[in-house]
């Protein structure tokens, strides 16, 4: 979809079309379902928030300005609401999580069907580890490493500078790391 598309759906969107907001949803929601899921590990919570993050999209579209891309706008959003749930989620001791596999969050689409099948152990013990950063630092490393987004727009959907990106980034991936170290030293 070209901006002229987008932007013409939106300015619908402000005019109340709920058509014109569907079919912005139809379009975004794979992109928000797979930042969601990837931030919190489960599949009932990713839908929980992909929802929230329609419904904040729809009352506050008013605020989308368009020199900024239109999915940098809506992954600061999903982050935003990720983010709020992770740290809830982190002070709810007995909140019980769902275990995923590698294949579940599909880490990278691109990879070859073998090189997924030999990687898969690894992506698992990645994601489990992912799971144990701080809800910040697991922001960031998924933004960067996992979605592959550059640091500027890390920076636009977040609020972080360069340097706490940075720092929380550096943290993110030594805490990896060192876990993966401890279960084996040569990977």
């Amino acid at each position: 979809m070209t901006n002229d598309q987008i932007q013409m759906l939106i300015d619908r969107s402000l005019r109340h079309d709920a058509e014109a907001f569907s079919i912005l949803v139809a379009e975004y929601q794979p992109l928000v379902f797979r930042l969601a899921f990837r931030l919190l590990c489960n599949e009932e919570e990713a839908k929980d928030m992909t929802q929230e993050t329609f419904i904040k999209v729809w009352l506050s579209l008013y605020r989308y300005h368009p020199k900024f891309r239109f999915s940098t706008w809506l992954y600061k959003i999903t982050a935003n609401t990720c983010y709020d749930r992770l740290r809830l989620l982190q002070h709810e001791p007995n909140q019980s999580k769902n275990s995923i596999t590698a294949s579940d969050a599909d880490l990278t689409s691109s990879h070859a069907i073998e090189e997924e099948v030999a990687n898969k152990e690894l992506k698992e013990l990645i994601i489990r580890f992912t799971d144990e950063l701080t809800p910040k630092q697991k922001l960031v490393f998924v933004l960067q490493d996992i979605e592959g987004l550059e640091p500027q727009e890390i920076s636009a959907i977040t609020g972080l500078s360069a340097a706490k990106i940075k720092s929380n980034l550096y943290l993110a991936r030594k805490s990896i790391k060192k876990k993966l170290n401890e279960i084996d030293p040569d990977l």
